[in-house]
């Protein structure tokens, strides 16, 4: 398998077809001898994902071996220099990490034998060697996991759970090789975009389109309330009245839960009875009310709202329905805020879509979002504030190839930073659409912003994920090159390569 035909990172359909051209290779008959693969090593095999472990010392890359060229995956441990130092055997198809204080939580999808989708947890009070607490069945395909530290739950979101977009939460026991988790929610859409509030313990969670994007933010009236028996109201009520206007609208829920995040939340859910954090089926009135509608025109650092797709009113009966979130990051300066990744598509046929998304926003909590006692669900615009802190500025030199995936905010060098990840992989994009960059911005005074990008076909530079340090020295994996780069940056200076580990 050539290097550009390396399966997508999100694309479910081609890693099911992956697996079972693979699966009768796995599985020796009488007539065929068992195969013999390399040893991986200290070998760097598709990455796809990187972090910095605790006290910033190292760096830890996910070789997940998609191309089953050595039959095993590893945890990478790279010092901030590049040196490797240690190689830690985990298996094949890693998806995953997540770390918060000296608990690291590392997922992988099933690979076609008997072996399930996992994750295991590793204790990282000694950096440079994790040590394997636990192992948690998942039994279905992870996409992210998201941990605090200090708090003792976390989450997982899963790709085909049930009907599609399930969420599992896990709780971290004392006796870490007690630490648990369950499913508990099939959303019927998937969700990787988590933010884990800690403090008022709520999990967010927004939708992500896999492929070459489809959904499309779209401008929409709501005006009216319409009722089972298709009573209309003159009461604006978040639905797209296009929506909830005849019956077969109301029950094509599909359709609208693209423009739909989930608040769970897990103070009560952990006290139900009679088991902590049961599974809700998507019909029941609990789940009805966790899934919120998200909508905002923002203004960003140049006080500029979209105004595009035919947006012509600001008004309660008009409003700018997004989707497609792909990673949320934490403020680290804020407990009641996050920041989204958020991406942009118009439609080539209808002109459909927002071509001004593709950019970062901020969100702050500025409300209570849990339903309130009388059973009311509260408006997104009472307790949600959207704010761009990245795109329609210096960093839109590349309008059309920036796509944004994972993001980090880090103080660095006493600088308060956003770093971007845009990938535009081999398997959904054309050879002309396919690029990758790092994006480094200034969240302070002066809004700094640098990037290196590679738009090369061949992709042997590609850029997935980015892990940070506080000193700027920066990681990112090239899942196609099979290398792990490392970055310096200089707040108000510049964005470099500082070397390739492969």
């Amino acid at each position: 398998m050539s290097k550009t035909s390396k399966i997508s990172l999100f694309s479910t359909d081609i890693v099911q077809i992956f697996l079972l051209l693979t699966l009768g290779t796995l599985v020796p008959s009488s007539c065929k001898r068992a195969e013999t693969f390399p040893a991986l090593g200290e070998q760097v095999a598709s990455p796809v994902d990187v972090a910095v472990a605790p006290g910033e010392g190292y760096f830890y890359a996910l070789n997940a071996d998609f191309d089953r060229t050595f039959n095993a995956g590893s945890l990478l441990v790279i010092d901030t220099e590049g040196n490797k130092k240690s190689a830690i055997s985990v298996p094949r198809l890693g998806r995953n990490i997540a770390i918060a204080g000296n608990d690291m939580l590392v997922t992988f999808d099933a690979d076609g034998t008997s072996r399930s989708a996992e994750a295991i947890l590793y204790d990282v009070s000694t950096p440079e060697a994790p040590r394997e607490v636990t192992r948690l069945d998942l039994g279905c395909s992870p996409l992210n996991t998201v941990m605090r530290d200090g708090y003792k739950h976390f989450a997982i979101a899963c790709e085909n759970a049930g009907d599609a977009g399930g969420i599992l939460i896990g709780t971290l026991a004392d006796d870490r090789t007690q630490t648990t988790v369950k499913l508990v929610r099939t959303y019927g859409t998937a969700r990787r975009a988590m933010h884990l509030d800690p403090v008022n313990e709520l999990l967010f969670a927004f939708p992500t389109d896999y492929g070459m994007q489809t959904w499309m933010d779209l401008d929409l009236d709501d005006s009216s309330t319409f009722a089972a028996d298709g009573t209309q109201t003159s009461v604006p009520n978040e639905i797209p009245d296009d929506y909830e206007r005849t019956r077969r609208a109301r029950s094509n829920l599909s359709q609208r839960n693209i423009y739909q995040f989930i608040v769970y939340d897990l103070a009560t859910e952990r006290a139900a009875t009679p088991e902590p954090f049961p599974f809700r089926d998507a019909k029941s009135t609990e789940v009805d009310k966790e899934l919120r509608w998200i909508y905002f025109n923002p203004e960003g650092f140049g006080g500029v709202p979209d105004s595009d797709a035919g947006l012509t009113s600001t008004t309660a009966t008009r409003r700018y329905y997004r989707t497609n979130f792909f990673a949320a990051a934490h403020d680290p300066d804020d407990v009641a805020a996050f920041y989204l990744s958020h991406r942009g598509h118009v439609d080539s046929v209808t002109g459909l879509g927002s071509s001004q998304a593709n950019d970062v926003l901020r969100v702050a909590l500025t409300g209570d979002p849990r339903v309130k006692a009388d059973g009311t669900v509260p408006l997104t615009s009472d307790y949600l504030q959207f704010t761009r802190v990245y795109g329609r500025g210096v960093e839109d030199n590349e309008k059309g190839l920036h796509y944004p995936g994972d993001i980090d905010v880090k103080h660095v060098q006493g600088e308060k930073m956003l770093f971007v990840n845009h990938f535009r992989d081999l398997v959904n994009w054309t050879r002309s659409q396919v690029y990758f960059g790092i994006a480094a911005k200034s969240l302070g005074r002066d809004y700094w912003s640098s990037e290196i990008g590679n738009s090369e076909p061949d992709a042997q530079n590609s850029y997935y994920q980015v892990a940070v340090t506080s000193t700027g020295r920066a990681a990112a994996c090239s899942f196609y090159g099979n290398k792990v780069i490392l970055f310096d940056v200089v707040p108000g200076a510049a964005i470099k390569e500082h070397l390739i580990v492969q």
